[in-house]
């Protein structure tokens, strides 16, 4: 018979065990020890890389979708480009701030259906691009 000491969540009891069960709780608590060690290596190193100012890549960052999204940004640019100045910022202040056409049209001294001519324009010429330009936009059916 061997004897083991083991932690009962308050304070370390010991028993009496076979050879057998006491070699095996041996070897779980050495492979125990090595986890705990290697996770803090892990964090210790995790930490250092932080401390200098590297930036870790996010696991859960699908790079196909980045991807994607870098392209919809730079085509959505490319089709605001071809709007005049006063329909995007039209665009902007409606879309982006929430703005009725009569506050937009009050704000940029204008009348408020001149503004929504402006406004309607602008999202004909959005559609146009975007419908002449070969993306993702083209095969969702909008």
């Amino acid at each position: 018979m061997a004897r083991i000491r083991y932690f009962d969540g308050t304070k370390y009891v010991e028993i009496e065990v076979t050879e057998e069960f006491a070699a095996e709780y041996a070897a779980m608590e050495h492979r125990d020890k090595l986890v705990e060690r290697k996770e803090t290596r892990r964090h210790q190193s995790l930490d250092k890389s932080m401390e200098h100012g590297w930036d870790m890549a996010d696991p859960s960052a699908d790079v196909d979708i980045q991807a994607e999204r870098n392209a919809d940004k730079i085509l959505l640019n490319a089709a605001l480009s071809k709007l005049t100045d006063k329909q995007r910022a039209i665009l902007f202040l409606h879309i982006e701030n929430g703005q009725s056409f009569r506050v937009i049209a009050a704000e940029l001294g204008l009348n408020k259906d001149t503004v929504r001519e402006h406004y309607l324009a602008a999202i004909k010429n959005l559609k146009k691009f975007l419908k002449n330009t070969p993306s993702k936009f083209n095969s969702r059916g909008d």
